[in-house]
């Protein structure tokens, strides 16, 4: 079960070199077809950070045609991470579990927001049996697919995000269900990942956090496998997903279009169709990922949401599966 003291640092052995401890967090501006993601990378036995901010509007293709990027490396590690500024322009308060607050300021002037993050539930960790059933089987079959993200110490939270986000010039008001994600443990940076993450928002009535395992035949087609953890959430309360389907259209590995059914611990199905309205072939600034991410607007129970569908492949992944052999 996850604990205040999980928004810091954590106790660790001060000779491993790729202790690492992350920050996810995705927002969008449904009206604007603009969705946009800030993660922080830290390793603080190397007395490193790295960081970067990425928002992208309507259907981006190509890495070159995203709206805005800032990868930063090689960042001063901060002594908190609980409460901390990079020199890249990012800041992150986490006023508790549920109640966060990121800041950001381009340093050409390009992007800057002020978001606030309310949590809808305590966070969920998928590393428990006990709020994730599928936890035990992966200890007893470790899937090198899932990779070392949600291998160790990990934290899945669902909420509201407020603020304002200034583009290029343009001024957005944010006002949306996404949320975030934390992460600590030894990380290699092994490019055999293979995972989907899912996003569902319809506001504080349900939101669904899903993720699963990834295999592409030589072909290009993706099939997607186990469910790695999911939620369901429910003015407050969570239940786990269990069991889990899903088909999606794709085009140059971003989904277009997809379907999904979950069954949750309680036995009920959920159902829901989602149509990107915005996509982007970018994600964090680890150069052996490929991240491909789309905006969805989905229709579940009557009901309609926003959020994201993304696939993190690593690199030596791909090609064993993708790469030519001819000469």
């Amino acid at each position: 079960m996850i604990q205040t003291s999980d928004t810091d640092f954590h106790p660790r052995d001060p000779a491993d070199r790729i202790w690492t401890e992350t920050t996810y967090v995705a927002f969008n501006v449904p009206e604007a077809a603009l969705h946009g993601t800030l993660y922080v990378l830290a390793r603080p036995n190397l007395g490193v950070a790295m960081s970067s901010v990425v928002i992208a509007r309507g259907v981006r293709r190509r890495p070159h045609e995203v709206d805005f990027c800032d990868p930063q490396i090689h960042l001063p590690c901060p002594a908190s991470y609980s409460d901390f500024s990079l020199v890249n322009g990012l800041s992150v308060k986490a006023h508790s579990l549920t109640d966060w607050r990121f800041k950001y300021a381009h340093k050409l002037g390009a992007c800057s927001f002020d978001l606030a993050l309310r949590g809808l539930h305590h966070p969920f960790d998928p590393t428990d049996p006990r709020e994730n059933p599928a936890a035990a089987e992966k200890a007893l079959h470790a899937d090198p697919r899932v990779g070392d993200a949600w291998s160790h110490g990990h934290f899945d939270l669902k909420g509201q995000i407020t603020g304002t986000l200034t583009l290029r010039g343009q001024q957005y008001e944010v006002n949306c269900f996404e949320g975030m994600d934390r992460s600590w443990g030894p990380r290699n940076e092994t490019p055999d990942r293979a995972t989907a993450y899912i996003s569902v928002n319809c506001g504080e009535a349900m939101s669904m956090w899903l993720t699963t395992t990834l295999d592409v035949s030589p072909d290009g087609h993706v099939r997607y496998e186990k469910v790695n953890s999911g939620f369901i959430v429910e003015h407050g309360e969570v239940t786990p997903v269990v069991e889990a389907t899903v088909e999606a259209t794709t085009v140059d590995m971003l989904a277009i279009s997809d379907h999904i059914v979950a069954i949750d611990a309680k036995g009920r199905r959920h159902e829901f169709f989602g149509s990107a309205i915005g996509t982007r072939p970018m994600g964090s600034i680890n150069p052996s990922i490929a991240a491909f991410v789309s905006l969805m607007r989905y229709q579940y129970a009557g009901r309609t949401g926003h959020g994201g569908h993304g696939k993190l492949f690593g690199l030596n992944y791909l090609a064993q599966r993708l790469a030519r052999t001819d000469a």
